[in-house]
């Protein structure tokens, strides 16, 4: 066809690193692709092969997604990080996102990131600070959680937490006795608001904390 596009393999060149194609296309473009040595023999390319468009997109989109799946390990090796953790660090390093979403998704699919365990751990440690509902979802958005999944983890995941308690908890440590001047109350109020409790939790949080100093627990 008149359009067609096609590629030739000018030369090949063998390093540490792996095989480098050097080529050229119908149109004039020349450039470089570096395979590693796994891919050049899945490939079967060799110098002087005529690629036509579609088989040489496909080349390049295969080792790309192997490119950053091998960046993706090397991430991974040094330290947990979760989808989006994931995705940011390998953009960073010139891959497209949408690119990096699938690679993500990839290693999760593979156990490679296991993103429940992972809000596990990080619930377990909000949960002894003694945070708030609002503070806990603000530290899995921080930590590079979606918004969605993080909140979705959460509805089940604290059920059963009684952040009335918690505030309790916070306020026999910090502001036993209770402060009695308007300017205090209010710096105790903005404190346990940055706790990540809201108003509600804080009025249960001084009931149960009036009623237990009644009771003399």
């Amino acid at each position: 066809m008149k359009n067609e596009i096609y590629y030739t393999v000018e030369k090949i060149k063998k390093s540490t690193q792996g095989h480098t194609l050097y080529i050229s296309s119908s149109m004039g473009t020349k450039f470089e692709m570096l395979l590693s040595n796994d891919q050049y023999e899945r490939f079967d390319i060799d110098a002087g092969d005529v690629i036509d468009d579609k088989h040489f997109l496909q080349i390049r989109e295969e080792m790309l997604f192997d490119n950053a799946r091998r960046h993706a390990f090397s991430i991974l090796s040094c330290g947990d990080n979760n989808k989006k953790t994931l995705v940011n660090k390998l953009m960073q390093r010139g891959y497209s996102r949408e690119l990096c979403e699938n690679v993500a998704i990839y290693m999760e699919h593979r156990g490679y990131i296991d993103e429940k365990k992972q809000m596990g751990i990080l619930l377990e440690t909000c949960l002894k600070k003694k945070y708030g509902k609002i503070k806990i979802v603000d530290e899995f958005i921080v930590k590079g959680f979606m918004r969605e999944d993080a909140i979705e983890f959460l509805k089940v995941a604290l059920k059963d937490v009684d952040f009335g308690e918690s505030c309790a908890f916070i306020i026999s440590q910090k502001y036993n006795p209770l402060p009695k001047e308007k300017d205090e109350v209010g710096k105790m109020m903005a404190s346990l608001m940055r706790y990540g409790y809201s108003i509600n939790d804080i009025k249960a949080g001084l009931r149960i904390f009036t009623e237990g100093e009644k009771n003399g627990n």
